[in-house]
């Protein structure tokens, strides 16, 4: 009788106020994707305007810049701190061609590192030079 009419506007009321919440949450949601695309985007014109970072200075599991450039047994060059954490994992094969490693010694390379450090040092004072062209 009532009790159950009275139930089901409450449940009603519960759906209701849910449905509000999930619709809130999803134009967040959308307000973040735009917010993230248009992030991507201005990310992408700084890059082509400003100096590219060669492909060999990237890691390839982290996409990062390498501060310890290492040297593996698929002849890949990683940042030594991911390669360890691979290796730590029980993998034994490459990241890169998921092909079987021969071993899981790992050698600095000092050269790519020599470059990445020149590469860093001349972008700062290409930076530098922009900035003091920009405050003209």
């Amino acid at each position: 009788g009532v009790a159950d009419s009275q139930r089901a506007d409450s449940d009603n009321a519960v759906v209701t106020a849910l449905l509000a919440q999930l619709d809130g949450a999803a134009a967040h949601q959308a307000r973040l994707e735009r917010e993230l695309e248009e992030h991507r985007e201005e990310l992408a014109r700084n890059v082509m305007s400003r100096r590219e970072i060669p492909a060999a200075f990237l890691c390839p599991i982290s996409c990062e810049v390498m501060k310890e450039p290492t040297l593996a047994a698929d002849g890949h060059v990683y940042e030594r701190v991911c390669m360890e954490q691979w290796l730590q994992t029980g993998a034994r094969t490459s990241p890169v061609t998921n092909g079987r490693l021969a071993h899981t010694t790992l050698t600095p390379v000092h050269a790519i590192k020599s470059m990445i450090a020149d590469f860093i040092e001349e972008t700062r004072d290409l930076g530098g030079a922009l900035d003091s062209d920009d405050s003209r």
